[in-house]
């Protein structure tokens, strides 16, 4: 503590802190301007100027220290603030600041000016009025401080000082990600969003829809419009991407799904004929019939087929509730574990490989964990600013703040890369190479931790052997690396400990992707690197909900809480807990996964598909092959918020209420489980999934003549809560998640145990879940499909920071589809060269399943004889040229890997 006299009253405080801290903290208040509280003070604007020891000081960045004696409203010190402050509101025009600016504080006080029009900035989301701008330096601060971007700067000097955006050119060529953050931070509304309410009739925090970090975002409404900001909460701002932002508008679309459709043959008592054009229309009917039109169907073909005729899609974009109740709607009523979604396509092998090695399939350490205790990032086959641009946005803070070594493995140069201190751009599919070579130099070197390996591993000998005999000759032809980048890489990894390793869809979409992930985990338990902060395995999971509906049971081999459907007791417990009176058992043998149940959809074992939420047409592999087994498929439902691709198959289509409708939870990629907040009851005549869920289940009830007798065999629920109440007690890793804590905003990662468990932010801290880890020998697999001479460029897939999976919600969005309107490929600058290809030129890329078009993005990102595509766009869709092999394991397909040509299409 430091004395110092303020006005001339002696008081004791905090030493380090700031004068205006103090003087905030004891309720003096002095006009600022650049000053924010998540910034480093700058004193750039003038405007909180005090005496401090009869000198003039900014307030913001001068340090109070002993005996100091500090003077704010004296004649002089007032006289000199109206100076400056008049001498900034010179520069803009304060007729045009919008009435919520934080400069109206000032103008009230002062004179005002209209100086002559400025430079108009703009780009699809905001725009920037050089007449307003006072030049405080906030948008340089946040962009360069919390963003780590350094698109806003300063050019001149003296009077002819302005701002300028990247080196004074456009907001795209600049590579502007569009999060808003200098919008929060601007003063003077000189930098603002396009979009604006004419009031607010509903504004609530809820959780954000996109990606599996999982922010909190702030949504408000007029009624006709809805905008996106980052929620007030927490002592450090939270900042939002793109997405989180700009692409929430799809709430209000004129395209949702009002009413219930069916086609008219199933009005009208017909067989299903796809000749009959008039018969295979869809008309609009109410929910009742509906309701018993779903339900007679598929009682019937479950009495002439069997339940494991039907098969069951949840929703990673649904609530943990309704995945619940969709995962029990198959198992309970109609006997069938034929239930699983999109994680097949995603992180299936993760979670295969790691309970195989640790026991659990899940994110071992949070993100903020990570951010504030690793000293080294391991990222392989992840584009973490694109694909999970927060999170992404704190590595790179920490690169930049922290100094924390950065490696990144990736056949692309992403832009994380960027910040890396090495990055290793291994050729596509040679991801166990690489591992294998680092445990091998990190054995050699005697790097490994010998005590965690004795006290907590098993199967060490075995894996010892096969690392020390992998040909490191072979590692390099393989994966394109030399071997000075192998060494420092295991180095950094091996010795700047806690080391967290960081992956995506790069490592899981694999015919090996099981194996990646084993190789993983033998690398973090040969370093040590598991149950510490700022270590662990640590698996991005793509969509909002996707580890929840894992965690629920969305899967063909588990119940929720990853209990075995295979194992006597769980079955027990289940058929105990949900067994109706009189009726046959739960079904105990594991189902088939959703790249089976549409394949023998085709083939006519699978009659019956009820799809909620996801839409396979755009995002499973092969999508002609996919198209064609659902124009096969006797009777398909469809649950979802617009008419997408996958409904022109549908039989059924059910409109189902967005995130923005809902109550419930959404667990997150570090299994942290958050409330939702609904801003708008559901819209039209749509329903939440729970309650069409709840609906359907209760007539299926009554049509088929069951009697409760479990605790739980009724559908009594009229809330999430009624529904979360039972998850508590049927999923021992969600036994303490009540609602009335999460109401609360308590921060509960699973495993919570009971009542007054805290959670568990770090997995594994004193035993692994399965006892000790165990070391697997993994041996590198060539891909399913590699180049050739007729089809000589690797496509490798993946999303862009624009869109989200198939686009299904993202394409909706005009300032979206502004930004990033059409389907791109990344094409290597040299090769198209070679080929006569220009860049945004339109080419043709084909393979052996499919063709698509698109326009060209040349650079030197991708290496030679590489191109890279996104599934945003039908036309572009990438999975028209994916190849349908799997891991043998997860069921997995090889997304990242397949043979294609190109061709420039001349107009």
């Amino acid at each position: 503590m430091v004395n110092i006299r303020i006005n001339g009253k002696e008081t004791a405080v905090k030493s380090g802190k700031t004068i205006l801290r103090v003087l905030q903290d004891i309720g003096i208040r002095v006009p600022t301007l650049c000053f924010h509280k998540y910034l480093s003070p700058v004193g750039r604007c003038k405007v909180c100027i005090v005496k401090a020891d009869n000198r003039f000081v900014t307030a913001c960045d001068t340090p109070v220290k002993d005996s100091m004696e500090v003077v704010t409203d004296s004649p002089d010190v007032e006289k000199l603030r109206k100076i400056n402050i008049e001498l900034m509101l010179s520069n803009i025009d304060t007729s045009k600041v919008p009435k919520k600016a934080e400069i109206n504080d000032l103008l009230y006080s002062f004179r005002q000016n209209t100086p002559k029009n400025k430079e108009i900035k703009e780009n699809p989301f905001f725009r920037y009025d050089a007449s307003l701008c006072v030049l405080c330096g906030r948008c340089v601060a946040a962009c360069t401080e919390l963003q780590g971007r350094f698109i806003w700067d300063y050019a001149s000097k003296g009077s002819d000082i302005h701002l300028i955006v990247g080196m004074d050119e456009t907001f795209e060529e600049a590579h502007c990600e569009f999060c808003g953050t200098c919008v929060d931070f601007c003063p003077t509304g000189a930098i603002a969003d396009k979009t604006s309410l004419s009031s607010e009739i509903s504004t609530v925090t809820t959780v954000c829809s996109y990606c599996g970090v999982g922010c909190k975002i702030k949504l408000t409404t007029d009624g006709k419009k809805i905008v996106s900001g980052p929620s007030d909460e927490g002592d450090k701002y939270s900042s939002l991407c793109v997405k989180g932002r700009y692409a929430n508008s799809y709430v209000l679309s004129e395209e949702r799904l009002k009413k219930p459709l069916v086609r008219k043959y199933l009005l009208s008592g017909k067989e299903k004929n796809s000749d009959d054009e008039d018969m295979n229309s869809f008309v609009e009917t109410g929910w009742d019939n509906v309701m018993d039109i779903v339900c007679d169907k598929l009682i019937q073909i479950e009495k002439s087929f069997g339940s494991d005729a039907l098969g069951f899609l949840a929703s990673a974009k649904c609530t943990n509730e309704e995945n619940y109740l969709m995962q029990k709607l198959a198992r309970q009523i109609f006997k069938t574990n034929n239930v699983d979604h999109c994680a097949r396509l995603c992180h299936s092998s993760t979670v295969a490989g790691l309970i195989q090695a640790v026991g659990s399939g899940a994110m071992t350490n949070t993100m903020e964990d990570i951010l504030q205790n690793a000293s080294t990032i391991f990222i392989i086959g992840s584009n973490v600013t694109e694909q999970h641009p927060v999170f992404g946005v704190g590595i790179r803070q920490a690169v930049m703040n922290k100094g924390i070594n950065l490696v990144v493995a990736d056949p692309r140069f992403t832009d994380i890369a960027e910040f890396s201190d090495i990055y290793l751009g291994i050729n596509g599919g040679s991801d166990i190479a690489l591992l294998n070579s680092l445990c091998r130099i990190i054995l050699e070197n005697g790097w490994e931790d010998k005590e965690f390996i004795n006290n907590r591993c098993e199967n060490f000998d075995q894996f010892r052997e096969h690392a020390l005999s992998v040909d490191m000759n072979d590692v390099i032809e393989k994966t394109g690396l030399k071997y000075d980048e192998l060494y420092k890489a295991a180095e950094k990894i091996a010795c700047s400990k806690p080391a967290a390793v960081i992956w995506a869809m790069g490592i899981t979409q694999h015919i090996c992707g099981v194996d990646n992930v084993l190789a993983l985990a033998n690398l973090q338990m040969l370093t040590g690197n598991l149950g510490i902060k700022g270590g662990g395995l640590n698996p991005l999971r793509g969509q909002n909900n996707v580890q929840g509906a894992c965690d629920m049971g969305a899967l063909p081999n588990v119940f929720n809480g990853y209990q075995n459907v295979t194992n006597p007791e769980k079955f027990i417990f289940f058929q105990d807990k949900w067994g109706f009176a009189d009726d046959k058992p739960l079904n105990g043998d594991p189902g088939l996964t959703v790249t089976e149940m549409i394949e023998k959809g085709g083939t006519g074992e699978i009659k019956a598909l009820y799809i909620m939420g996801e839409n396979p047409v755009m995002t499973d592999p092969d999508v002609n092959k996919v198209m064609e087994c659902l124009e096969k498929t006797e009777f398909i439902v469809l649950q979802d918020i617009f008419f997408s691709e996958t409904s022109k198959y549908a039989d059924v289509v059910l409109p189902a209420a967005s995130f923005a409708e809902k109550e419930g939870t959404f667990t997150n990629t570090e299994r942290k489980i958050q409330k939702l907040t609904p801003l708008l009851p559901p819209l039209h005549e749509s329903k939440t999934d729970l309650n069409i869920l709840t609906q359907l289940a209760q007539k299926l009830i009554e049509k088929k003549g069951y009697h409760k007798s479990g605790e739980f065999s009724g559908w009594g629920y009229n809330s999430a809560k009624d529904v979360m109440d039972e998850i508590n007690k049927m999923t021992p890793i969600y036994a303490g998640v009540l609602t009335e804590r999460l109401e609360e905003d308590e921060a509960l990662y699973w495993p919570v145990k009971n009542k007054n468990d805290t959670g568990t932010p770090v997995l594994h801290e004193k035993t692994f879940s399965n006892g000790k880890g165990k070391f697997h020998p993994v041996n590198y697999i060539r891909p399913n499909e590699l180049p050739d001479s007729e089809y000589p460029f690797l496509l490798n897939t993946g999303r862009e920071i624009f869109h989200w999976h198939g686009g299904e919600l993202t394409r909706r969005i005009k300032e979206i589809m502004s930004a990033a309107g059409e389907a791109v490929v990344l094409i290597n600058s040299n090769d198209a060269v070679d080929m006569g290809i220009e860049d945004n030129a339109e080419v043709e890329v084909s393979s052996r399943r499919g063709v698509i078009s698109a326009k060209t993005f040349l650079t030197d990102r991708v290496g030679k004889k590489t191109v890279f595509g996104n599934f945003h766009f039908v036309e572009g869709n990438v999975n028209k040229l994916t190849v349908k092999a799997l891991d043998p394991a997860a069921k997995i397909p090889e997304y990242k890997v397949c043979a294609v040509k190109i061709r420039p299409l001349n107009h």
